[in-house]
């Protein structure tokens, strides 16, 4: 049974994702937070396995909570569910294990929640060293996605790309930051490395 938390300033969103996750096998919602200070020290006492956490909260956002977490020794998976694609990269550099932009669909948090399922189970760790090995994609890089990885492994910046592609650079920017989700990586380097893994770039 996977363990899992909500932290979210919104009443309505717990019972959203209580309702979702109650239609998939093997989950447990073990509690709902609508602040972190709660949520941290729940954190501190009981083994969670995936913690569902908002950015935009009232006192502590869900970086700077999920920062604590991290800094606390808590390897717990994290996924962001926001109304802001903005933090997505920020969201990585603290191992998030995915990034939901609201309103969440029950199919796509269907995945993420059989993914870190399968994880657990197989004893694999959500966040990969550089150089791990990578099995196929739940969900497949677009044909842009694959041209902008391709494009990182060349050695251009965002900037680059951009003016490369003819593309605005805030557009590159959600490219990569779906590209880091579906890999499931935190950067570049990795992202290349798991694009050479499983054949989608040279």
């Amino acid at each position: 049974m996977m363990k899992v938390i909500i932290v979210d300033d919104e009443k309505a969103m717990h019972l959203i994702l209580t309702r979702m996750l109650a239609k998939l096998d093997g989950v447990e919602v073990m509690c709902c937070f609508q602040e972190t200070a709660t949520a941290f020290s729940f954190l501190t006492e009981h083994k969670v396995d995936l913690l569902f956490v908002d950015i935009n909260m009232r006192g502590e956002n869900g970086l700077d909570f999920s920062r604590r977490v991290r800094e606390s020794g808590c390897a717990s998976k994290i996924v962001f569910v926001t109304s802001y694609k903005e933090y997505a990269l920020a969201a990585f550099d603290v191992f998030a294990f995915d990034y939901i932009i609201k309103p969440i669909s029950e199919e796509r948090l269907r995945m993420t929640v059989q993914r870190a399922y399968g994880e657990i189970v197989d004893g694999v760790e959500g966040n990969r060293e550089c150089g791990s090995e990578f099995g196929p994609l739940i969900d497949p890089l677009t044909r842009r996605e694959i041209e902008i990885l391709q494009l990182i492994s060349n050695g251009l910046n965002n900037k680059e790309i951009a003016s490369h592609l003819k593309l605005k650079e805030g557009t590159i920017k959600n490219h990569i930051v779906n590209i880091f989700s579906k890999l499931q990586v935190r950067n570049r380097i990795q992202a290349i490395t798991a694009g050479k893994s499983i054949g989608v770039i040279k």
